[in-house]
């Protein structure tokens, strides 16, 4: 991966650095095979991006006037389990930046693990993509791509903060649970 995309390392991490935002944008998608292969992080964010595609298709399907209550409730088992799927993905990236990063430190503790952050960008990105698409609102358009750059700014800024040592992130695990048959979840 080009240094250009990546955060300056410090002296305080060991591995790799965190793909920088443009990087992991560029996973959603699709990005370069090169970097997707080299880095276990944007080969997640690719595959995270498709979920939310995906469950951004369910929920509209569900909206469709003519939609059958049969048709709900199968789109509502198919968005529990993209859910679930999310759920996962995120922990895979906390898994990653834990054991490429660690959690310890003098720095400042942020309030969500790189994954949550990498998760609300993946959000972001399939909002922006899908309101540009539909060409029905283009101020909804222009507000969600803004609302990317800001948070891709702020992505950027941990991820510095996070290589200097001033922040480090927690180590915090889901607390939902998406188990098959479970009523209400938890």
């Amino acid at each position: 991966m080009p240094s250009a995309d990546r955060a300056d390392s410090g002296t305080s991490l060991a591995g790799p650095a965190i793909p920088r935002s443009q990087t992991v944008i560029g996973a959603f998608s699709g990005g370069r095979d090169g970097d997707i292969r080299d880095c276990r992080l944007l080969a997640v964010a690719r595959r995270l991006a498709r979920c939310h595609r995906r469950q951004w298709a369910a929920e509209d399907a569900c909206r469709t006037p003519s939609v059958t209550a049969d048709e709900v409730a199968r789109l509502k088992r198919r968005i529990d389990a993209l859910n679930a799927c999310r759920v996962a993905l995120v922990e895979q990236i906390d898994v990653w930046a834990e054991g490429e990063i660690g959690h310890v430190g003098a720095g400042v503790l942020h309030t969500e693990t790189l994954g949550s952050v990498v998760d609300r960008l993946a959000v972001a990105w399939v909002r922006a993509n899908n309101l540009a698409a539909t060409g029905d609102q283009p101020f909804l358009a222009r507000r969600a791509w803004r609302q990317l750059a800001e948070l891709a700014e702020a992505y950027d800024g941990l991820v510095t903060e996070v290589a200097g040592g001033r922040r480090r992130l927690p180590a915090w695990r889901p607390l939902k649970s998406y188990r098959a048959g479970a009523a209400g979840g938890q």
